[in-house]
This record gives C-alpha cells, structure tokens and sequence, in this order.
C-alpha cells in the first residue's frame, strides 16, 4: 500500500558543496537527490515504491548559498492560488548540503517561513506566472513589475 503526503522541503546549498554548480544550472536533478537523503534520514512523510511526484516552486541565489523549495506529492497544488497564505500550509522539512550534509524537521517558525516565502514568490510574480519562481540576489534586489496584489509587497 502506498501512502502519500504532501510535504514541502527546503534545500540548502553552499557554495563549498559538490553539488553547488548544479544547485542553480540543474536544479531539478536535485530533487530526487534531496529525496533520497530524506528517506535515508527516514524523513520522508509517505511511503512510496517509486519516485514521487516533485515539483521545483521556487529558487534563489545568494552569493554564498542557493535555495531550492519543492513540493513532494502536493497534487492539491493549483498555481492560480498559490499566492494565497492558506494554500501553503504543508509540514516543510530542510536538507541542507554543505561540508556536512543535514537534513531534518522545520521548527514551526521556520516552517512557516518557507510557506510564506513560497506564497510571496507566488504574489510577487504576478497573474499568469509559474513556478518555478527564479531569483537572483546576486545582482542586487529583484524588481517585480506585475505583482497579483501590490499591497502585499513586503
């Protein structure tokens, strides 16, 4: 029997991991990578005889970090309302990929964080926009043109 949850996962990349080239030119090839170090730290909220359904929401790169959030098994997901805060209430768990590789369960603030971030990227890109949100800090503040609703702007 194969039992499916709808989980978020927050990956963390630094720049001193083998993995941080491809964290942000092949990022969805992290995906499966991520899960397997989920299921390995039994981390995993369903259990599954294949690989997952995993959809790329949202990446972002810092100078010395990228982060990537995606959805495990969220067949609930409609990106027409993904801007909306109680559209991102999933449990969020973090792995991070540094000189050591962590993975473990969001703390509720941080949980809460995550989703919130991914619903702003939602706002911020605008009507008609997708995901995966892409945004670069390396070369200063990005600059949203169209938001869905411009009073949500932070």
């Amino acid at each position: 029997m194969m039992e499916q949850k709808p989980q978020r996962v927050l990956v963390i990349i630094s720049n001193g991991n083998t993995y941080w080239e491809q964290s942000w030119s092949s990022s969805e090839e992290l995906l499966p990578i991520a899960v397997d170090i989920l299921k390995y730290n039994n981390l995993l909220e369903g259990t599954y005889n294949h690989q997952p359904e995993l959809k790329l929401l949202a990446k972002q790169r810092w100078k010395t970090r990228v982060f990537l959030v995606f959805d495990i098994s969220n067949t609930s997901y409609d990106p027409n309302i993904g801007h909306l805060p109680n559209q991102n209430k999933l449990p969020v768990t973090i792995v991070r990929l540094g000189g050591k590789v962590q993975a473990y369960t969001a703390n509720p603030p941080m949980q809460n964080k995550v989703n919130m971030d991914v619903a702003r990227a939602h706002n911020d890109n605008g009507i008609n926009s997708f995901p995966p949100f892409v945004t670069d800090y390396t070369s200063g503040p990005p600059l949203y043109l169209n938001p869905r609703n411009p009073s949500l702007l932070l």
